[in-house]
């Protein structure tokens, strides 16, 4: 479409240049013949018709605001056209030839308003660089140089020539020097309100018609001033040329309107243009110069001229200056102001900083050092061989609190038990929130009858009422007491021995708090060896994932699995994970546990991925504990874009034991959902909790505990209940998954009842990685 409309411009060019060489020829080959003035009449009245039509037509096509600007145009040069026709018909009819000719001036000066109306329009529509004021103030000084020069080289010998022939004719006579000065003040207006980057073949077109336009009149002037003008001057041509130029900028209008309207600002502006357009008006007042120093003449309308354009170009040179200190303070302003600002933003990065380094070692609820800062103080001083004990605080009665009030009462009685443990505290020691409602305080001292009295104190403070939003609250704590190094070296371990007494404490009928012995319930022990073992063997790679097929019942293919966690104990053998997995849960190490569980099912998910086959959904299990961990969300992005597995392909299932109605766990909910990841209720049916809470959580499946899957067949009220959740989900647009699955007729009812997926040893048992992948994936 371009190389045709560039092929179109290319034709227009030629024809143009054709008829203005035959007019030219026609002017050299006929300069003394009779038919010079009516041929030179024709071609005038085709040479201006022309022009007249593209005009009109861009009027008609154009949609844009420069619309009138074409109209304008218009108008004008079919009113040229008009008066060519009335002068030229003067010979034809001599009768009322002056009639004619009288009418042609009128027409030709009517002219001269819509030129300078369409000129206005381009001015207007404009978004200029430089100011209103600096565009006509340089427009001015040109204007007064040239008005010194046409008076007197022009207008004095036409004014004192047309003495004779009356005012009218004087008036007449001056009308054409007058209205081109006029024009030629908004051309140079024009020029400098439209940057010369995007002055383009549109507006260098209109530009050079025009200025050829008023060469031809002054030329015809002079001319006419020297006797010496005739009908078929060569001057002639010059007018058609310059009109026909101004008309063929028609066929750019498109171009001219984003000339005009182009609001990015000009780069890569030539510095000699530029530099050209600022020097312009100067080089008019050198003119002037020039012709006083030839001439050698008095004081006359020349001098005048040059001393008031001097002048104003100093006030503009003044002006300028007063400008550029006014953009220097403004400048100086901006760079102070901005300078104030970076430095307000540099003490709030300091600020933020210093909050984050607060709240990345404390709790933010109560404001005391968190478990993380327990560690690190606790290392520092077990590295300085400091001897301290260690209190592991619990609060009986907390759990009654956020039953029976709220979570937000629960939130003021926790912090109003950190003050008092800050403010009853004795021997210099540091109180630590472990979370929940446990506390950690170390002391720095062993001594059995300081420590005594100081937990002595800290029991009477907290047995004080609390007041809770008016309510009077009393509650009670029970306290295990460890010693370093006596009971342990190890900072995790001391921690362990200070929590099995705080248990031991809490079901003994007397004291509120003892010191741990190694006679404290067998059981305990067994479990704190137990737990060290998990430590020790998770650093070891003792443990190891298998994986349970899940079926699709409607493609009866095998469309993913569950990752169920294996310990391969270097005593025991392999170990399932109700073997482990609640003691991991009541001492916190689940929370290491689950991380290594979440990043170990991505890291299987890339293998066999990489390996070519196609990828699977997988499913884990997530705890309390795990969940509610502040790390959580972060540690399972971390995972996904290490092993840069599809979040789509990976399921968390929870249980209801998580608290829903908790901001944190809400939030919780909301950005692994964001994330992408999938999330199951696992366990369904088995507590009073689920039916409220599944219409607003962000879950995608339910899976039915097989406590009502295994005898479902036999037991009617389990059947009932498995049909019934299937129903719901199925209203409610959730998979089902149905665990247990074990005898054929299960399975069949199962998948007549529209249950999603499977699982059971019916079709296949938890297995390593290595069988699943050949049994499963192969």
């Amino acid at each position: 479409m371009a190389r045709k409309r560039d092929g179109n411009y290319f034709v227009y060019a030629t024809l143009i240049a054709v008829f203005l060489i035959a007019y030219a020829i026609f002017l050299l080959l006929f300069a003394s013949s009779n038919v010079l003035a009516a041929g030179s009449a024709i071609f005038q009245v085709i040479g201006t018709a022309f022009p007249a039509y593209w005009t009109f037509q861009a009027y008609k096509t154009s949609n844009t605001a420069l619309r009138l600007f074409w109209f304008y145009l218009s108008i004008a040069i079919t009113g040229y056209l008009i008066a060519t026709i009335l002068w030229n018909s003067h010979y034809f009819f001599m009768e009322v030839s002056s009639l004619l000719t009288f009418t042609a001036d009128i027409v030709w000066n009517l002219m001269m308003i819509f030129y300078l109306l369409a000129f206005l329009q381009l001015i207007r529509k404009r978004s200029i660089e430089v100011t209103f004021y600096q565009m006509v103030y340089d427009a001015v000084i040109i204007i007064i140089a040239a008005a010194s020069l046409s008076w007197e080289f022009l207008l004095q010998p036409l004014w004192d020539g047309a003495n004779e022939l009356g005012l009218l004719s004087q008036i007449i006579g001056l009308s054409y020097p007058v209205g081109d000065l006029i024009i030629l003040f908004f051309v140079v207006s024009m020029f400098n309100a439209l940057s010369l980057q995007y002055f383009s073949k549109a507006l260098l077109l209109i530009c050079a018609g025009f200025i050829i336009f008023l060469i031809a009149d002054t030329s015809y002037l002079y001319l006419l001033s020297k006797q010496s003008y005739f009908e078929g001057h060569l001057i002639d041509l010059l007018w058609i040329a310059g009109l026909v130029l101004v008309g063929s900028a028609a066929m750019y209008t498109k171009k001219l309107d984003e000339d005009v309207f182009h609001k990015e600002p000009a780069v890569a502006v030539s510095k000699s243009l530029f530099s050209f357009r600022l020097w312009f008006s100067t080089i008019s007042v050198l003119l002037m110069l020039a012709v006083i120093v030839v001439r050698k003449d008095g004081f006359d309308l020349i001098v005048l001229g040059c001393i008031a354009s001097i002048l104003l170009i100093m006030f503009r040179q003044m002006y300028t200056m007063f400008e550029n200190r006014t953009l220097v303070l403004e400048l100086e302003k901006k760079v102070l102001h901005r300078t104030e600002e970076l430095l307000q933003k540099n003490k709030e990065l300091e600020s933020s900083t210093e909050k984050a380094k607060f709240l990345a070692g404390h709790d933010p609820l109560t404001g005391l050092p968190n478990r993380r800062e327990f560690d690190r103080v606790a290392a520092e001083w077990a590295a300085k061989s400091k001897r301290f004990a260690l209190l592991f605080i619990d609060m009986d009665r907390f759990k009654w609190v956020n039953d029976t009030m709220n979570h937000g009462v629960g939130d003021l009685l926790l912090r109003q038990v950190a003050e008092r443990l800050q403010t009853s505290i004795k021997l210099e020691g540091e109180v630590f929130r472990q979370g929940g409602d446990e506390f950690l305080i170390l002391l720095p001292s062993t001594d059995v009858r300081k420590i005594e009295t100081a937990v002595d104190e800290l029991v009477q403070a907290l047995e004080q009422v609390f007041h809770l939003h008016g309510k009077e609250v009393f509650v009670s704590a029970s306290i295990g007491i460890s010693s370093y190094p006596k009971d342990a070296k190890d900072v995790e371990l001391l921690k362990i021995k200070a929590d099995i007494a705080m248990y031991a404490a809490k079901k003994s009928p007397g004291k509120r708090w003892l010191f741990y012995d190694e006679s404290l319930h067998p059981v305990e022990q067994s479990k704190l060896e137990m737990e060290k073992e998990m430590r020790y063997g998770l650093e070891r790679g003792e443990f190891l994932l298998h994986f349970q097929p899940l079926y699709r019942l409607e493609t009866e293919t095998v469309a993913g699995a569950e990752a169920l966690m294996r310990w391969n104990h270097p005593k025991q053998g392999l170990l399932p994970p109700n073997q482990f997995i609640p003691l991991a849960e009541e001492s916190r190490f689940i929370i290491p546990l689950g991380k290594w569980l979440i990043r170990e099912v991505c890291r299987q998910w890339r293998d066999w991925k990489e390996q070519g086959y196609e990828p699977i959904s997988l499913a884990v299990n997530i705890s309390v504990n795990q969940f509610i961990h502040p790390e959580f969300v972060r540690e399972l992005e971390g995972a996904l874009r290490e092993f840069e597995m599809d979040p789509a392909y990976l399921e968390l299932e929870i249980t209801e034991n998580i608290p829903f109605s908790d901001a944190h766990a809400i939030a919780v909910l909301a950005h692994i959902n964001q994330l992408g990841v999938r999330m199951s209720i696992d366990d369904f049916g088995t507590g009073y909790s689920s039916l409220q809470y599944i219409q607003r959580l962000p879950v995608h499946t339910l899976k039915i505990d097989r406590a009502f899957v295994y005898d479902m067949m036999q037991n009617r009220n389990n059947r009932v209940l498995v049909e019934t959740i299937l129903v719901m989900a199925n209203q409610l647009e959730l998979d089902v998954i149905a665990e247990g699955v074990e005898e054929q007729d299960q399975l069949d009812f199962l998948k007549e009842k529209g249950c999603t997926f499977v699982q059971g040893y019916l079709i296949g048992k938890p297995i390593s990685a290595e069988e699943f992948q050949l049994k499963w994936l192969g």
